[in-house]
């Protein structure tokens, strides 16, 4: 009986050895191949080399070598989105004007055709104190305290429901000025593709200055291949500067960006343009 009860213990303990790792294997995870990455899209499609040539060059420019760089470019044309180019997309950085995207954005929401007037002049003309109001404005509406706290807490509950990952995100106030503010590129781009869905998104978009022709944008990148196909919120404080926006390219592309330096050295007209270099390059993909 000993040996009968030996055997059957025998056999469960080779049959666990067989078992086993073929389960073990199959709860490993495997790597994530994420699709359009900037390495798997050169070996494919080198529609984008110009513009990730751009970026590269960015990131090696001399006047950049203590700064902080990030960017996050997606294709929207067809029906799944598809990354061009990142980098840092996921860390937070210090917006600038920027951040007003989220003000805006969720103000039409929750106000409607009322707040529009008010979103065109922030955003066009990037009107701090403007944006200030509209943020304790959505704070009176959802907390019923219309202070800088309760506008960044709503707002931030706003874009989470509407599926943007808020982690790390932090409104100091409700304009850009502070360099307590922090934002990241991926977090910009997403809530501008959110805004796609959004029943007042034509509104929101033609708030955007237009690139060489309205707003803040109104002499940038005039006379270049980008003038009229770029709709961008601008944000510039010190050692501080950034877009984010939609670009239509000269080949029927539609991109969504977000591009941010932080702590550059030199004077802030000269990074202007070489940011603005950049986008001319994406508008021609």
């Amino acid at each position: 009986m000993f040996c009968m009860d030996f055997r059957k213990i025998f056999l469960v303990f080779i049959f666990f050895l067989m078992v086993f790792p073929a389960c073990r294997n199959s709860q490993e995870k495997k790597p994530v191949k994420v699709p359009g990455s900037v390495s798997e899209i050169q070996d494919t499609d080198h529609s984008y080399d110009s513009l990730i040539q751009a970026l590269t060059s960015l990131q090696e420019d001399p006047q950049f070598r203590e700064a902080s760089i990030g960017y996050l470019v997606v294709d929207i044309t067809s029906k799944d989105p598809v990354v061009v180019a990142e980098s840092h997309a996921r860390t937070p950085m210090i917006p600038a004007s920027t951040l007003k995207i989220f003000v805006t954005g969720a103000a039409l929401e929750f106000f409607g055709r009322a707040i529009i007037p008010e979103v065109m002049i922030t955003n066009q003309m990037s009107v701090n104190w403007r944006s200030s109001k509209l943020l304790r404005k959505i704070g009176g509406k959802v907390y019923k305290s219309a202070t800088t706290a309760a506008g960044a807490r709503a707002i931030l509950q706003f874009w989470s429901d509407k599926g943007v990952d808020t982690r790390g995100m932090y409104f100091y106030d409700g304009n850009g000025l502070s360099r307590n503010n922090a934002i990241s590129p991926k977090q910009l781009v997403d809530a501008l593709y959110v805004m796609r869905a959004s029943p007042y998104f034509q509104t929101f978009y033609e708030s955007l200055p237009l690139a060489g022709m309205t707003g803040t944008l109104h002499r940038a990148m005039k006379g270049s291949i980008a003038e009229g196909r770029i709709r961008a919120k601008t944000g510039t404080i010190n050692y501080v500067k950034s877009f984010a926006g939609y670009c239509n390219t000269i080949t029927g592309r539609k991109l969504i960006f977000s591009l941010i330096v932080n702590d550059y050295e030199g004077r802030t007209r000269i990074v202007k343009k070489k940011l603005e270099s950049v986008l001319i390059d994406m508008a021609k993909i």
